[in-house]
């Protein structure tokens, strides 16, 4: 987190004696902030009206599409303004800013602005400095803010921390703490690394050698190397062997899936710690982050750590979990990270109760000192001080570990989201600017992956309400009911956990009466409440705001503008601005018109009469259209029963939103509480600022909205929508493929290696990364040979006598379950021949030795349990040969889950008795390796039992598709000549966004459904499925094997599962999905191609592309 106190505390107190603020003029630390916006935009557009500085705060290169010649440093002045300025950046509140600023006395303002809206400087009075202070703002770096760490000395003190305070005595006869060793975040002199192909052979043969040494099983890092070449990009775009890697800013490297890239990655890894550089590994979860730091230092010059999030029970859990005991034995036999995960707290050994603190309760920086003769009530707003055994924790051995650690093992939320604890670093910051400054070289493993967490962690969505299972509100208001019935209420001791219930059961009511308003206005003439809400999505501001313009008497068609003036009439004005208290605190606004919606926002939440409850509304409506809230203007609503019955809508919605946002800042405090941190997905939690500031905003400005969507066949049944939340601030991918230079001001950053088999995708919106493929690893002839013997097969599996295709995509619930085990009972229908085996069993005989192992794949581990229940309950001799994949965390423990099997010991089926594996599809689809004892892929063939696609209204789809969209915003679009030149700046930052805007509305009103897509987006949605599937089939290729693929789901050829003797359509690209396969891969494998990618995308897919062009039709 950077500060800016100094200077701002300077600027403050040169105008504390010239300057007292009255009505709307604006503090002193406010006009600071205006006028450095326009110091900014002087020093790098000078001559530029002043309406164009958002456009220089957003992210995006409009200054250089519209300045000509900005300053070599623009891209400094730019950032730091972005991390001091943030709050300006949107054009409504830009203008409100200029508004004010130009209201002050010109005696202590920098500026004026000219008839064409230009800032020019003034001579100053006051705070005469003021121009190097912004100067030294804008272009160097910007400090952090302190850590003010203090530790607790002896003494009585209570733990916030705990739900009560519970007390907790220091005594003075502790250890005397080590000297603390601290991080040395001094920004690294970085150069560009290279290293020869012969150096990471020996790096690798020096691995084998210590392994042998050890005792521990070979891992055959020379071989494994070797078979392997590296090639790079020519002049020509082919690619030549080449002797040297040479990582120089940022490389993107791609192999085929299962060539090898993660043996590169751990080589690469050592060999750098071995010369004395930093490393930072990116990997999916904390798991492989504890197993990859433990085998990473088994080797000389070699100390790895994890960064650890701080949900240290979860940690300990799982790692227990994926580490069970051998039979007769009550710890592993080679156990690995228990160390770092930790639960106990010393402190709590020092305290006089019986009853230990729970884990989450440790006082670790949550100490505040207690006075006896001070008043009890307000405690915690004391110091907090930290725990004098911090140092010598157990619990914070991880953290301590990175201080002296050569390289860090870390996930995308634990770079984004954990900070650096205070009594290791001086500065707070988060790990991601940590290991920023500190890394020569960070190694992003799947990278296409990693773009796709980041992209969801700054664009989250989350169904509120509605018939899915996904739906938040209904399912956190169970799970927290249950939680505090199985514990006597006890957590509502927490005030904490008192507001969030209260904010929850409002939220909810709220909620209901937003269904029930819905549903009263299906029976009405035009539908003038559901015909009001925008389809794409809608806020409390944006409903006040039609309401508004409406009283206001200025009307427009849908979707235009009302006409010139409504913005600055005064009565519109008026009701905006009591409006907006209302939506800042919808039950305690007050105000004329914001305290009697306030009123009628406590009866909607209290009053069970709907009859009385629009009476109000229509009477408190009637009542303040005979007033004149301005000097001879009314409130003038066109309509009164459609303003009454839209006013009734909106006022429920933001209640809804402020008990939500409420729900969401507490929630990690209550999740803590009472222990239920996977209760809200990870990622509709809100990005910290001080990183999101570092990204551009979203295209068309950063959106927090709901949205309401029906499905027409349930709509015809009588049931309502889902109601859903989204939150959109920023572009995630940015701080992947902008890694090298997320801080300008701090110098050049760290040295980039991207590796994925899929990162290049065409134009696929979740996995493509914008950054040119510059090195291919490929395997040898001979591997590659065998894996383009693999094969893909159209096996649609039928009901009853080959009569009706069984179509599982597109169904929902138990139609789609249904078809599940229809399909499971066609797959395991007896056949003809000796024994009369059915068609699993045919496919395993048919499949080599070592290799007879079969996965069926589906849409979620609980379709997974429903296809395993269906093969027991069929084969019930096929007990103990089946297994099911569950979660990592899933807690069934019972004595009949034999067949279970978590994610993380999935590699244990490649050699357990178990022939058949049922497991989701995205759970396999990366990063395990199921291998046999041979050590090459132990399954040998898949059937998709479904076809992989995202849901129609699927928001996580538009905005990859909106981020991928942002990133080409950041080339080059020089403005056209024809605007004036004082305002290209804003006409730039305008047309951006007035078109990201409707690229925005067209995708949300798209419905992502396969055949109906134009070409375009079907291509995009092919490239991303093609990922998909070959992720997992990749599975199936390790060591160099050929795999078996078959599709069983008829939505994969509809016009094919439907075609009878006489009917002659056959499916294409418009209609099926792997026809749309082969439909993008096809231009790159023409005879006569001249696509500069073709050479990397059969590098990357010649035996996808074999294997989608020979597909048979069973």
């Amino acid at each position: 987190m950077r500060q800016t106190n100094t200077i701002r505390n300077r600027f403050t107190r040169a105008l504390r004696s010239h300057y007292t603020p009255t009505g709307d003029q604006p503090s002193p630390s406010r006009l600071m902030d205006t006028e450095l916006c326009l110091y900014l935009l002087e020093t790098v557009a000078a001559g530029q009206t002043a309406h164009g500085v958002p456009a220089l705060l957003d992210g995006y290169r409009a200054l250089w599409d519209a300045v000509p010649g900005p300053p070599a440093d623009a891209t400094v002045r730019l950032a730091n303004a972005r991390a001091l300025l943030w709050r300006s950046q949107r054009p409504y509140g830009w203008d409100e800013l200029l508004r004010a600023y130009r209201s002050a006395p010109e005696t202590v303002r920098g500026y004026h602005l000219d008839p064409l809206g230009r800032p020019v400087r003034r001579q100053c009075s006051v705070a005469t400095n003021r121009w190097a202070w912004y100067e030294q703002l804008l272009t160097e770096p910007l400090p952090f803010a302190a850590t003010g760490v203090r530790f607790a000395a002896p003494g009585q003190y209570r733990m916030s921390s705990t739900a009560r305070g519970q007390g907790v005595t220091v005594p003075d006869n502790l250890p005397p703490a080590p000297a603390p060793a601290l991080h040395d975040l001094a920004v690294r002199t970085r150069a560009p690394i290279e290293v020869t192909w012969q150096e990471l052979v020996k790096t690798a043969r020096g691995m084998d050698a210590a392994d042998l040494e050890a005792g521990r099983s070979s891992h055959r890092w020379e071989e494994r190397l070797q078979d392997v070449t590296l090639q790079i990009r020519l002049a020509d775009h082919t690619f030549g062997d080449a002797a040297t890697l040479c990582i120089d800013r940022i490389l993107h490297m791609v192999g085929m899936v299962s060539v090898g890239k993660s043996t590169l990655v751990t080589i690469l890894t050592t060999w750098a710690a071995q010369h004395d550089l930093r490393i930072t590994i990116v990997v999916g979860d904390n798991s492989a982050a504890l197993r990859m730091a433990h085998e990473l230092s088994r080797y000389d010059g070699v100390v790895a750590a994890p960064v650890m999030g701080q949900n240290r029970t979860r940690h300990a859990e799982r790692l227990h979990r994926l580490q069970p005991p051998a039979p007769g034995r009550l710890v592993p036999s080679e156990p690995y990270g228990f160390e770092l995960v930790s639960t106990a707290c010393p402190l709590d050994a020092v305290r006089d109760k019986a009853t230990p603190l729970e884990v989450r309760e440790a006082p670790c920086q949550h100490l505040i000192e207690t006075d006896p003769d001070a008043p009890v009530d307000g405690w915690r707003d004391g110091t907090r001080r930290t725990c004098p055994l911090w140092h010598r924790c157990q619990r914070h051995e991880a953290a301590r570990r990175l201080v002296t650690a050569n390289v860090w093992i870390a996930t995308p939320w634990s770079l984004v989201h954990t900070p650096v604890p205070g009594p290791l670093s001086h500065e707070q910051m988060r790990y991601l600017e940590a290991a920023w400054r500190r890394s020569d070289l960070f190694l992003v493993d799947e990278a296409d992956q990693v773009q796709a967490n980041l992209d969801e962690m700054f664009a989250s969505a989350q169904v509120l309400l509605g018939p899915s299972q996904e739906a938040w509100i209904d399912e956190i208001g169970a799970r927290v009911a249950e939680k505090l019935r199985a514990t006597g209420r006890a957590p509502v001791r927490s005030r904490q956990i008192r507001r969030f219930t209260t904010a929850l059961n409002q939220a909810r009511s709220a909620a209901d009466i937003i269904y029930q308003l819905l549903q009263r206005d299906r029976a009405r003439a035009g539908k003038p409440v559901l015909k009001w809400l925008d389809p794409d999505y809608f806020t409390a501001w944006t409903l006040f705001n039609s309401l508004a313009t409406d009283w206001a008497g200025y009307t427009a068609a849908k979707g235009r503008r009302p006409d010139p003036g409504w913005d600055n009439d005064p009565l519109y004005k008026l009701l905006r601005e009591q409006f907006n208290a209302f939506i800042d605190d919808p039950t305690g606004a007050a105000g004329e018109v914001a305290g009697g919606l306030a009123t009628l926002a406590e009866a909607q939440l209290s009053d069970t009469e709907e009859e009385r409850r629009e009476d109000a509304v229509r009477q408190w409506l009637t009542e303040l259209s005979d007033q004149e809230l301005v000097e001879g203007r009314k409130v003038a609503p066109a309509e009164l029963d459609r303003n009454v019955w839209r006013l009734e809508l909106a006022i429920a919605v933001a209640v809804m939103a402020h008990r939500l946002n409420l729900m969401l800042a507490i929630w990690p405090e209550v999740a803590a509480e009472l222990d239920m941190f996977d209760t809200l997905p990870a990622e509709v939690r809100r990005p910290p600022s001080d990183l999101a500031v570092v990204v551009p905003e979203s295209p068309m400005g950063n959106v927090l909205g709901f949205q309401y969507v029906e499905d027409e066949t349930n709509r015809r049944d009588g049931q309502m929508g889902e109601f859903r939340f989204f939150r959109y601030t920023g572009v995630g991918r940015a701080l992947l493929v902008g890694l090298p230079d997320l801080f300008p001001a701090d110098g050049p950053g760290p040295n980039v290696l991207l590796l994925s088999g899929t990162s290049w995708a065409g134009t696929s919106p979740r996995y493509h990364i914008d950054v040119p493929v510059e090195a291919i690893l490929r395997p040898s002839p001979q591997k590659l040979a065998a894996i383009s013997e693999t094969t893909f097969t159209l096996d649609i599996q039928h009901q009853g006598e080959r009569s009706t295709p069984i179509w599982v995509s597109g169904r929902y619930g138990e139609e789609r379950a249904s078809a599940l085990r229809q399909i499971v009972a066609a797959l395991t229908q007896p056949g003809a021949g000796p024994g009369r085996p059915n068609r699993l069993e045919r496919e395993r005989a048919a499949l080599p030795p070592g290799r007879q192992k079969v996965m069926l794949l589906v849409g979620s581990y609980a379709e997974a349990r429903t296809v395993t229940n269906e093969l027991l309950r069929r084969k019930s001799s096929w007990e103990g040969q089946v297994r099911c994949l569950i979660g990592d965390d899933e807690l069934e423990t019972g004595w009949d889950d034999g067949h279970l099997l978590r994610r993380g010991d999935v590699a244990d089926f490649g050699t357990d008795d178990a022939w058949l594996l049922v497991a989701p599809i995205l759970a396999v689809e990366r990063g395990h390796n199921i291998l046999n004892n041979d050590g090459v892929a132990a399954i040998g063939a898949a059937f998709f039992l479904v076809r992989p696609h995202p849901r129609p209204k699927d928001l996580s789809y538009v905005t990859q598709r909106i981020n991928q969209y942002a990133l080409e915003q950041l080339r080059p679009h020089p403005l056209d000549d024809d605007c004036p030149a004082h305002e290209r700046l804003v006409g730039a930052g305008s047309r951006r966004r007035r078109v990201a805007q409707r690229q925005w509305r067209r995708l949300l009103h798209a419905m992502v459904a396969y055949s109906q897509l134009g070409t375009d987006e079907r291509q995009r949605v092919a490239w991303t499925q093609l990922v998909t599937i070959w992720q997992v089939v990749g599975r199936l290729l390790r060591g160099g094997q050929a795999a078996k693929v078959y599709f069983c789901d008829a939505a994969f050829a509809p016009l094919t599962a439907r075609r009878s003797d006489t009917d002659t359509d056959l499916d294409d690209a418009s209609t099926s999905l792997l026809h749309g396969m082969r439909e993008v891969l096809t231009p790159y494998f023409e005879p006569n191609g001249v696509n500069t990618d073709r050479h990397l995308v059969q590098a990357l897919y010649q035996p996808l592309y074999r294997a989608l062009t020979n597909m048979g039709d069973r």
